[in-house]
């Protein structure tokens, strides 16, 4: 499920283009079906929630799995963790759920700010909270894990950061770069989960 997760926020990081042309014009309100503004509008949220939930779950499966051998430093960081996932999966339950209408309809305007700011919130928490989770399994001899969720979450805001203040533009790839590290940090997780499921954890 965990891998699955971060195949589908890769997915849901895939620019539209890529569906094909964007309609304009009247099919702006009324997209043909499987057109890529009607993905971008019917699927792409779908696939961004369950991404999130999946993310979630496979947060809480690790950390269930390998609590009991964690410093309690690391214990309290892989819960900062936790709770900035569930908090992130409501802000994109919320910042999807605004619609076609986006800020003109006074819900949609409400839940845009409120998910803004969970997202800010949970970006505050996964951040700080991932990085220091990961070193705790670099320094069991994890690599693989610890490459993974301290990595992972740093090299994309890193991405982010040369795209936003360096003005360096990714073009017709979108938010792909940002998108894929993290994507891949939740793949190694996913595949952590497979390859250890009912063996020595703490090996």
């Amino acid at each position: 499920m965990t891998l699955l997760g971060g195949l589908l926020a890769l997915v849901a990081g895939v620019p539209t283009r890529w569906f094909g042309p964007v309609p304009d014009d009247s099919y702006v309100f009324d997209p043909p079906r499987f057109s890529a503004l009607w993905i971008e509008r019917t699927v792409v949220p779908v696939v961004a929630v369950v991404a999130a939930v999946l993310l979630l779950a496979g947060l809480l499966a690790l950390f269930r799995r390998d609590r009991e051998w964690m410093a309690r430093w690391q214990r309290w960081f892989a819960v900062v963790s936790v709770v900035g996932a569930a908090v992130g999966t409501l802000a994109t339950m919320l910042l999807v759920s605004v619609g076609p209408k986006g800020t003109a309809d006074p819900t949609g305007a409400l839940n845009a700010l409120l998910g803004a700011g969970l997202a800010l919130l949970a970006l505050l928490l996964l951040l700080p909270g991932l990085v220091a989770w990961g070193s705790g399994y670099l320094r069991a001899g994890r690599p693989r894990l610890g490459v993974a969720l301290a990595g992972g979450p740093v090299v994309a805001l890193l991405i982010l950061a040369v795209n936003v203040a360096g003005g360096v533009e990714f073009g017709p790839v979108g938010s792909l770069p940002v998108v894929l590290p993290f994507a891949l940090a939740i793949v190694v997780v996913g595949y952590d989960l497979w390859d250890r499921a009912g063996g020595d954890a703490s090996a």
